[in-house]
């Protein structure tokens, strides 16, 4: 076996046995690439709830001690795929056992905290990769391949508009309520909209100037599985404009709840060229976009994407689909010593663009006071 070959050994914390992200997109992802990966371990929040986790998925150790699945010999990648506030801890455990890392994001629930745990992956030397997996997707890898190109020229001006959907419209259940509470550090914006302007600020560049307003207009959440409402104080409509770092003009609209005409809709409007990204969802992480293009004063035409970009045999429809093209690059990095998949490095620049939108938008809020 060569090293591009080897088979890496997964520990999962946060594979419940009553679903969740980790087992709809992690494990489906993995086992794609059963020639690259095994889940060798999995870790909960108690014995009693990684037992039954393993049972259900199959894994053969199971622990409620994040620390011993780390530990363990057989686990070469810890994957942490658990709500924002625990991601910290449970990625020094990681860390303190030498062992590679892939946190799902956001990577803290702020820019200091994410940047001491980038700080704490370097002085170990250890690799630490972000779960920003748009950048993953195939389309979205196309799209940037087609600006780089030139497909547009000179890029003059670009919006996005978006939904972030359920449940930021005045909705939610009770075990996704906490995402309206901006402590949580999982948020509309960042999840849905940090999503978004990570892939975004990859393809089309970085922001040089930018004014930011951020509105929580549900502020009472009916929650469809209770009698009962809870406060939200979290952002469930953002509006960014500027010009970027290569001049061009720049606008994102992203607004709570779903939009019946469709939830995702970027265009790019070029010196030579026009391209138009539209899709059901605003979560652009899951990759599910069209991609249509014009060139000179000619028609909007589809622009498939060409089948090298599909690296894994995943379903193109699916919610492991970028997940495991994600993973795939993590694989080349760790045996073959590339660097193509988001690192926690990454995760920090992207940190610092929500904080530039977050102090932007309440500068605003002390002018109007």
């Amino acid at each position: 076996m060569t090293a591009a070959e080897k088979r890496i050994g997964v520990g999962l914390i946060g594979l419940s046995a009553e679903g969740g992200w980790a087992a709809t997109a992690h494990v489906p992802a993995l086992r794609a690439m059963a020639e690259r990966y095994a889940i060798t371990g999995l870790a909960a929040s108690s014995d009693t709830a990684a037992a039954a986790a393993a049972a259900v998925h199959g894994v053969a150790f199971a622990t409620g001690d994040a620390a011993l699945l780390a530990a363990h010999p057989d686990v070469d990648l810890v994957v942490v795929a658990v709500k924002v506030p625990r991601h910290r801890e449970l990625v020094s455990c990681a860390i303190d056992a030498g062992k590679s890392v892939y946190c799902e994001w956001p990577l803290g629930r702020s820019v200091t905290e994410a940047g001491g745990m980038a700080d704490a992956a370097g002085a170990k030397g250890v690799s630490a990769f972000a779960g920003l997996q748009a950048r993953s997707a195939p389309a979205l890898r196309y799209l940037r391949d087609l600006v780089a190109d030139g497909f547009v020229g000179d890029l003059l001006s670009t919006s996005v508009i978006g939904a972030g959907g359920f449940p930021w419209g005045g909705m939610a259940t009770a075990r996704t309520a906490y995402v309206t509470d901006a402590e949580t550090g999982a948020t509309m914006l960042t999840i849905p909209f940090g999503h978004m302007v990570d892939a975004f600020g990859w393809i089309v560049g970085s922001f040089d100037r930018l004014d930011a307003t951020l509105a929580t207009c549900h502020r009472d959440v009916k929650l469809t599985d209770e009698d009962r409402t809870v406060a939200a104080d979290a952002p469930d409509h953002i509006a960014v404009s500027g010009t970027l770092e290569g001049g061009a003009v720049a606008s994102l609209h992203y607004r709570g709840g779903d939009w019946p005409s469709g939830g995702f809709r970027w265009e790019m409007n070029g010196a030579d060229g026009t391209l138009l990204v539209e899709g059901r969802s605003g979560h652009l992480q899951y990759g599910h976009i069209r991609i249509r293009g014009a060139r000179g004063s000619r028609p909007l035409t589809d622009l498939p994407v060409p089948g090298q970009y599909r690296r894994v045999s995943t379903d193109a429809d699916g919610y492991a689909d970028a997940v495991a093209h994600a993973y795939r690059a993590v694989h080349d990095d760790l045996t073959g010593g590339g660097s193509t998949a988001p690192t926690f490095r990454d995760a920090i620049e992207t940190h610092r663009v929500l904080d530039r939108i977050e102090r932007s938008a309440a500068r605003s809020l002390e002018r109007t006071s």
